[in-house]
């Protein structure tokens, strides 16, 4: 269980770039889990909906002070352009499909594949 939410904060935290927000879809994840009925991959998606939603409109966040200490090749997904970034993160890193893709991020799968792309473009430039 330990190991789902450190993956889920982990990964909402890429999503949103804000480790507020990553708490806060962690906790709307954890609050909406049936532990008996659902299985931990099941959390997982949970909060990688609730940390979608929390951005929709894709605005940078406002910058609180608190940063977690990525690696190096994580860090430089965080100075990707939202759209590409969360596209990147959802299919490369969370392993999901474009349809599931989509419809977290109210794109087309196309769109999806495209915006990953670029993020792979832009990371092999770093």
């Amino acid at each position: 269980m330990a190991d789902v939410i450190a993956r889920s904060f982990r990964t909402a935290y890429l999503l949103t770039n804000s480790a507020e927000e990553a708490e806060s879809a962690v906790l709307a994840g954890i609050e909406s889990w049936n532990p008996d009925g659902e299985s931990d991959e099941a959390l997982f998606h949970k909060v990688m909906w609730a940390a979608a939603r929390r951005r929709h409109q894709w605005e940078p966040p406002v910058p609180t002070g608190a940063r977690l200490r990525l690696p190096e090749e994580l860090g430089a997904l965080l100075t990707l352009a939202p759209p590409i970034r969360r596209c990147f993160v959802l299919r490369n890193l969370a392993g999901m499909s474009a349809q599931v893709c989509a419809r977290l991020l109210d794109l087309l799968p196309n769109q999806v594949d495209e915006y990953a792309g670029a993020a792979h473009r832009c990371l092999a430039t770093l």
